[in-house]
């Protein structure tokens, strides 16, 4: 018995399978409340890539969302490394907090790198860095200054792990999500160049 993605949640068939999840699921633990609100996202989520799929869109939508989780993960590593920085004041902390923020984060774009992986035999995969046009350089600075912090702290399995970076153009050709021409209209004086 599954889901019918093409009706509601709150269709007849669809509530016989969530009634069954929720019974099957429910303990001390996890109350009916709680597992009825997972069961709907759940659906909810089905139901959007059932949809993306029909229309064809499902690779462009995962390769968007990609690029918003690495933003996250980059404002989360940023965070924390000011948070434990020793070099700034509390005032400059504080100031640049402030921007922390998902809107002033750059963009990640996969690219494929000319040379190939010895012991894969395949195209060494690298990450393409979008600077902001509008964010004034003292900001990238400390962008890149907290992003030095953040990966001297990574293990060695960690550092591994992570993907190569290259420094891309300012304008990106395939204008990706969350890339903004323009900076938010909280932006500070200070955080952006200029002429914008």
């Amino acid at each position: 018995m599954q889901w019918d993605t093409s009706s509601g949640f709150s269709s007849p068939e669809n509530m016989r399978v969530t009634s069954e999840i929720v019974t099957a699921c429910v303990n001390e633990k996890y109350p009916a409340s709680v597992v009825q609100k997972a069961t709907k996202k759940y659906f909810t989520t089905l139901k959007r890539r059932s949809r993306l799929q029909t229309n064809n869109k499902l690779p462009d939508a995962r390769k968007k969302q990609r690029r918003l989780q690495r933003k996250h993960h980059k404002l989360q590593n940023r965070k924390v490394a000011l948070s434990g920085s020793t070099t700034l004041t509390q005032e400059q902390k504080e100031k640049f907090s402030s921007i922390l923020r998902i809107e002033y984060m750059s963009s990640e774009e996969s690219a494929e790198e000319s040379g190939e992986d010895e012991h894969m035999g395949e195209r060494l995969k690298v990450l393409l860095i979008h600077t902001l046009p509008w964010r004034n350089p003292s900001v990238n600075e400390m962008f890149q200054s907290l992003d030095r912090k953040s990966a001297r702290k990574r293990t060695s399995r960690a550092a591994e792990m992570c993907r190569k970076r290259c420094r891309g153009s300012a304008t990106e050709p395939s204008s990706p999500s969350g890339f903004t021409a323009k900076p938010p209209p909280s932006c500070p004086a200070w955080a952006k160049v200029s002429d914008c």
